[in-house]
């Protein structure tokens, strides 16, 4: 290849990729049981997690990121690629037939729609970056004070992960004076504003199985928040209301 073509190539060496292996994927036992279909479907799942992840929040929420290795060098590919797109390059059906109480059974499914609405799929949230811009005071951090305080084995709040948004609202009402001067919508303003990182993508509203949920940092990011808070506002004359 001369000079010239490889200017114009680019990068495009270093993008080509081996494909996956979808037969080894999907590859089925001899006979479907009622106990061996849904182990054959978390397999698949767990098989498919080496290659794939949803983005569960930030700008690229609900979109999925394909990883695969690259012909050239060990650094893998990885594309962020939406939901329709995957399932036009991934058009692979998964079919299971069994018999449960008597009843012929079959399953036929996307691989992409499995991996969506499996529970065992693999999930990207954001890293919270360490610089975190300076805060006023808020009723939020008086909660995430108490929340922090409390052990793991008895604090309602899933930190590093989603929660839903009830929940949240009730825990956050009963650390303030006067809760009736708090509507989900301000309550959840209050959030966003204190923690950005609980803020979704525009115009996403997150749920779980129909529920509103509310991405929460991890408990190290929350500590670390406030430590900053503590070393901005409580030994200074810069707190404001």
């Amino acid at each position: 290849m001369t000079f010239q073509q490889q200017k114009t190539l680019g990068n495009a060496a270093s993008t080509v990729c081996h494909p996956i292996d979808w037969p080894e994927i999907l590859k089925q036992p001899e006979k479907f049981t009622p106990k061996t279909v849904r182990a054959y479907l978390v397999s698949v799942v767990d098989k498919m997690n080496k290659h794939m992840a949803l983005w569960m929040d930030g700008p690229k929420m609900g979109r999925i990121c394909v990883t695969r290795r690259s012909r050239y060098g060990t650094t893998p590919v990885k594309v962020n690629l939406s939901t329709w797109r995957c399932r036009q390059l991934f058009p692979h059906m998964i079919q299971c037939k069994w018999v449960e109480n008597g009843i012929q059974k079959t399953l036929f499914r996307n691989v992409i729609n499995l991996f969506l609405q499996s529970r065992n799929r693999k999930e990207i949230y954001r890293d919270i970056p360490r610089q975190i811009s300076p805060l006023c005071h808020s009723p939020v951090i008086e909660w995430l004070k108490l929340q922090l305080a409390l052990p793991e084995e008895v604090c309602n709040i899933k930190f590093g992960g989603l929660n839903a948004r009830k929940v949240l609202y009730e825990s956050f009402l009963e650390t303030i004076k006067y809760p009736e001067d708090w509507t989900p919508k301000k309550i959840s303003q209050e959030f966003y504003r204190t923690l950005p990182a609980c803020r979704p993508a525009t115009g996403v509203r997150v749920r779980r199985n129909g529920v509103a949920c509310m991405h929460m940092p991890s408990r190290e990011s929350c500590n670390t928040l406030l430590e900053h808070w503590a070393q901005k506002y409580e030994s200074s004359d810069e707190l404001r209301f």
